[in-house]
């Protein structure tokens, strides 16, 4: 029985010792890390700010905006924004309407574009940016941040048309035509106003006029399946057999009819932006050469 006791006192001592209290700090931390930020001794302000904010007795609402609104800025301003991204999300989900919102909004989307790899790649950080940059617009159009997120609206547009011009330029090269001119299209869409239309317009009416090309080979091979369907039905002596393969080759004439068709509204849209184009001193010789090719 001694022995028996003598184990539960000693796990009673093991728990006891394992298991850490909760201890709490005087909130003049927090004083102290605003001090020491204003002195711009960031990295001992960012140290103190967090012991406010997760440990200070009696820290008030502002106070605690204040303190998280400081500890964000401290990453933003060493450069480190992926924590100034973590922290300026936090401080909105907090303090919604918080007088410093806009230029927190401002300062997220700047840290969004900061991180955002080349265009090449993933627009996921770029889109947050924009999403960022353009509530600040919308939601406070007189703030003095709203100038600033309007450039980083555009330069976020910029890295989007890039990125979707190379994809056309990418399915061209690969002479997937349909696809590329469809890329051209939607950028004249989506990015009217900070593209260069003329030029998108004449790389799209260049690849619209090349689908054909891409489509030859397809169109002779569908071709060749309705003649051999044709010969069967010819020789079928079921009429289940030959139902089957007139149903076939009504399959093949769509999907034949659908590549013409697409040929040749594409020949027809084409010619009519060089039309267009000609008038216009950039694009007049490109564009009534073109014009001489098509036939």
């Amino acid at each position: 029985m001694k022995k028996v006791w003598l184990i539960f006192v000693g796990l009673l001592l093991i728990v006891a010792s394992c298991s850490k209290p909760e201890y709490f700090v005087d909130k003049k931390v927090y004083y102290r890390g605003i001090e020491l930020y204003k002195k711009g001794e960031y990295d001992d302000a960012k140290d103190y700010l967090k012991e406010a904010i997760y440990k200070a007795k009696g820290l008030t609402t502002e106070e605690l905006m204040y303190a998280r609104y400081y500890l964000a800025n401290i990453y933003y301003k060493d450069e480190n924004y992926v924590d100034a991204i973590v922290e300026f999300e936090e401080f909105l989900s907090l303090f919604p309407t918080s007088p410093l919102v806009p230029e927190v909004l401002y300062k997220l989307a700047d840290s969004y574009l900061k991180v955002s790899p080349d265009p090449d790649r993933d627009l996921t950080y770029s889109e947050k940016a924009l999403e960022k940059a353009e509530e600040l617009v919308s939601k406070y159009p007189n703030s003095k941040y709203t100038k600033k997120a309007e450039e980083i609206i555009k330069k976020v547009k910029n890295m989007e048309i890039k990125h979707y011009e190379n994809i056309a330029y990418l399915y061209n090269r690969l002479g997937k035509y349909f696809s590329s001119e469809r890329y051209y299209k939607y950028i004249l869409d989506e990015y009217n106003d900070y593209v260069d239309k003329n030029r998108i317009k004449f790389l799209k009416a260049k690849n619209l006029l090349k689908v054909r090309y891409q489509y030859e080979d397809e169109i002779k091979e569908i071709n060749e399946k309705i003649k051999e369907i044709d010969r069967k039905i010819k020789e079928a002596k079921n009429p289940e057999e030959k139902k089957v393969l007139q149903n076939r080759k009504k399959l093949y004439e769509k999907h034949l009819d659908k590549l013409l068709n697409r040929i040749r509204e594409g020949k027809k849209e084409a010619i009519q932006i060089l039309k267009e184009l000609a008038k216009n001193p950039k694009f007049k010789h490109q564009a009534k050469s073109l014009l001489l090719e098509v036939r």
